[in-house]
């Protein structure tokens, strides 16, 4: 298993994982006509989310009808999903048997490093050699410094858990309320299946979390570290200016990733500054400083570079990740710096209460 961390803004970071199947498990699938009680029992999830891709697909390929634009309506939905709930949905969930090994591994490791304490109730039981490889962390060591890594997957793992608990259980109230729709004979039960999905969704959003929380509660015996020589690469071809805002569309407990250079993304937007020129909507009739910059938020990746470390790395699962992530940033950028601009506007003062000043100074 290998986590990416890929920075989208000074503010933001898309998190991904990506699975390794071992070669003999997959060989053994394919070869042998039977599975073990525990793989039909892990394989469920994965069936029914096979089912319904397959199901989806095939909607999609119809010239017309209902199914047609369900699957419309549906992608437009699925985009404006936090890109935040599909990155730790992409975090297999913690399963006990997984929890076990890792526990493991864990007090195995302590007693070879001389820390003799265990858990209540394991003391002086004994264990063969528990095998389990460390989790890499794949980044960018010229944006992300090795000890905000873990700063980093904890506020991940852990920031959005209450919202996922609360719709959890808001979508399962919801679904005995929708029953009713399915005695219609024309389409299925939608809003049932929607809400059904949703609340899978934000299930496996906390299963995530929490295998990613125990991750990284055990980070010195169960992560390594890997910074990327790629990434480093992708990242310091950007062309400027890219998207920017001078007020954070994050809190300010979010883990800020500094600019490569903030002083050349000040040269690119203050470069044709005029009094009348706008950025995303923002009236930029100052002059920009390294400051606001370093407060505000920026955009450390575009969709073309985006394509380009897919490639280099090898891994085009990653493509929609991305696309999503950097879309959305893009969006809350762009909504930021209409807010801004909305404020800028109703405290400028107007053409009509410029007259009327000019007029009292005349008469005084």
């Amino acid at each position: 298993m290998r986590i990416y961390l890929l920075p989208i803004s000074t503010r933001r970071t898309l998190l991904y994982c990506q699975k390794h199947q071992p070669p003999s498990a997959s060989a053994a699938s394919l070869t042998s006509g039977s599975t073990s009680t525990t793989n039909q029992r892990q394989s469920w999830g994965d069936y029914i989310q096979t089912k319904a891709a397959l199901t989806w697909a095939s909607w999609e390929k119809k010239e017309s009808g209902w199914q047609k634009s369900v699957v419309g309506y549906g992608n437009q939905l699925l985009r404006k999903l936090p890109y935040e709930e599909w990155a730790l949905k992409s975090m297999p969930p913690l399963t006990k048997s997984r929890q076990r090994q890792l526990e493991a591994f864990v007090q195995e490791q302590a007693q070879a490093q001389g820390d003799f304490e265990m858990e209540s109730g394991e003391k002086g039981s004994k264990r063969g050699k528990v095998d389990v490889d460390k989790v890499e962390v794949v980044y960018p060591g010229g944006l992300i410094k090795k000890e905000q890594v873990p700063r980093i997957l904890h506020k991940l793992a852990t920031e959005r858990e209450g919202h996922h608990k609360k719709w959890f259980w808001w979508c399962l109230a919801g679904m005995p309320v929708t029953i009713p729709i399915g005695i219609l004979p024309v389409v299925p039960n939608l809003p049932f299946f929607y809400l059904c999905y949703r609340a899978w969704s934000h299930h496996r959003a906390l299963s995530g979390g929490k295998h990613l929380s125990y991750l990284v509660q055990h980070a010195s015996r169960l992560l390594s570290y890997q910074p990327s020589p790629i990434l480093d690469e992708i990242y310091s071809i950007q062309r400027l200016p890219l998207p920017f805002t001078s007020e954070p569309t994050t809190g300010p407990e979010a883990e800020t990733i500094r600019h490569p250079d903030p002083a050349k993304v000040v040269k690119a937007i203050n470069g044709g500054n005029t009094a009348t020129e706008k950025t995303n909507g923002v009236n930029m009739g100052h002059v920009l400083e390294q400051r606001e910059v370093e407060d505000g938020e920026v955009l450390l990746l575009s969709q073309e570079n985006a394509k380009k470390m897919v490639q280099l790395l090898d891994v085009p699962e990653l493509e929609v990740e991305l696309e999503r992530a950097i879309w959305q940033v893009e969006t809350a950028v762009e909504k930021k710096n209409k807010e801004i601009g909305a404020e800028v506007r109703v405290d400028a003062p107007s053409v009509d209460d410029t007259k009327k000043e000019k007029e009292k100074v005349k008469t005084h």
